[in-house]
C-alpha cells in the first residue's frame, strides 16, 4: 500500500497498480500478448519518470492511467492497417482481423465467455466505459473528471452501453 507524503516505492507501486492496469487495458484490446506489452512498457515509464512525478498536479493513480491512456493511443496509431480491394481479394484482409475465437480458450467459464463475446461487439469507447464503471468501480461523476466529459454524456454512453450488452446477452443482437 503506497503511504501518502512519502516517496512512493517503484515496488510497492507494481504491487497495487499492476492487476488494474493489467485489467484496464486487457478489456480495452482484449488481446493477452499486446496487453502485456502495453503494460510492461507503463511500468518502465514509471519507473523512469517516477522522480518527475508531481503529487500537485495528480495523484499516483492519475498519473499511472495517464501513462497507459498515451501509450495505448500510440497503439492505435500504430495498429491502423490500409486495406484496399487488393488486399481483401488476395486474403491479407483475413490477417488482420483479430481472431477472438483464440481468445475464447483462454477464458474458462461459459458465463465468462459470454461476457468477453459481448464486450467484443462493443466498441472501443464502450468498453472503456463500462470497464471504469463495473471493473473499477468508478462513479459516473469520476469517469467524467478523469475523462475531461461532461456528466450527462458519461451517464447516456453508459446507458447505450448497458442496453446493447443486455440485448447481445439476451441474445437479440
Amino acid at each position: 500500500m503506497i503511504i501518502k507524503n512519502r516517496p512512493p516505492d517503484m515496488e510497492a507501486i507494481y504491487h497495487e497498480y499492476f492487476p488494474v492496469i493489467y485489467n484496464y487495458v486487457f478489456y480495452r484490446l482484449l488481446n493477452r500478448e499486446n496487453t502485456e506489452d502495453i503494460v510492461s512498457q507503463v511500468f518502465v515509464k514509471v519507473c523512469r519518470h517516477l522522480d518527475t512525478f508531481d503529487p500537485e498536479r495528480a495523484s499516483l493513480k492519475t498519473w499511472i492511467y495517464r501513462i497507459t491512456d498515451h501509450l495505448l493511443i500510440d497503439f492505435y496509431r500504430r495498429q491502423r492497417p490500409v486495406l484496399s480491394i487488393d488486399h481483401e481479394e488476395s486474403g491479407l484482409a483475413n490477417e488482420l482481423h483479430v481472431h477472438f475465437d483464440e481468445q475464447y480458450e483462454r477464458i474458462a467459464s461459459p458465463t465468462r465467455k459470454a461476457i468477453f463475446a459481448a464486450l467484443a461487439q462493443l466498441s472501443e469507447r464502450e468498453r472503456m466505459f463500462v470497464y471504469y464503471k463495473y471493473f473499477l468501480n468508478i462513479t459516473n461523476r469520476e469517469i467524467a473528471r478523469q475523462l475531461n466529459m461532461n456528466e450527462n454524456t458519461v451517464s447516456a454512453v453508459m446507458a447505450r452501453a448497458r442496453k446493447k450488452l443486455q440485448g447481445i446477452l439476451a441474445g437479440e443482437v
